[in-house]
């Protein structure tokens, strides 16, 4: 969806809005300038949500409208700077092959936006639809987003120390915890061999 009118007529012929509706949105944009679709947006005819799901459906692309720690692509925020990211506005997501970028942008067709994350990052781009809201949002809080990442992935188990873990005897393991928690005063020795001596 390349221009304004034609984001216009859409919106009209799926009866999001109406001609009236449409009329008065872009006498505000001849008036004011800006996009379209912010216009219709705060004008209270179509919220972004649905705007950003039915150009993903147009283009066929993919709709990202929440953007959460889980889906962003950390690592490449790091590669691309937040300025590049700040100024296109997009924002990379993990991608499900891990050799494409998934990129978060509100317009799919901004092409300088593409070329220049594609050449930074050294990998194709499929742009992920979401609102201006939501990249904004996000954006802003970036710093916060990535401690979350961050305090989410201090607590998974390294791989090697999850297969130690997988190759010990559950006997084992099950004695180990309960020196452990004697040791830590966690549980009284007496109990848990007055209870073992009635099993």
């Amino acid at each position: 969806m390349s221009s304004d009118a034609q984001l216009g007529e859409l919106l009209v012929q799926r009866g999001l809005m109406s001609e009236a509706q449409l009329r008065t949105a872009t006498d505000f944009q001849q008036q004011l300038g800006g996009d379209l679709r912010s216009i219709v947006v705060k004008l209270g005819y179509v919220k972004d949500a649905v705007i950003a799901g039915l150009v993903a459906q147009e283009e066929g692309v993919e709709a990202s409208v929440e953007i959460t720690p889980d889906v962003i692509d950390f690592d490449m925020i790091k590669t691309l700077g937040k300025e590049t990211l700040e100024k296109h506005q997009v924002l990379p997501l993990k991608s499900s092959d891990g050799h494409s970028l998934v990129l978060a942008m509100a317009d799919p067709n901004d092409l300088r936006a593409i070329e220049e994350i594609q050449f930074r990052a050294n990998r194709s781009v499929e742009p992920a639809v979401t609102t201006k809201a939501a990249l904004r949002r996000a954006l802003n809080q970036l710093p916060d987003l990535m401690k979350q990442a961050e305090q989410r992935q201090g607590g998974r188990i390294p791989a090697d120390r999850l297969k130690a873990l997988r190759g010990t005897p559950i006997d084992k393991l099950m004695r180990a915890y309960l020196v452990l928690q004697v040791e830590s005063g966690s549980l009284s020795l007496e109990d848990l061999l007055a209870r073992a001596s009635k099993l």
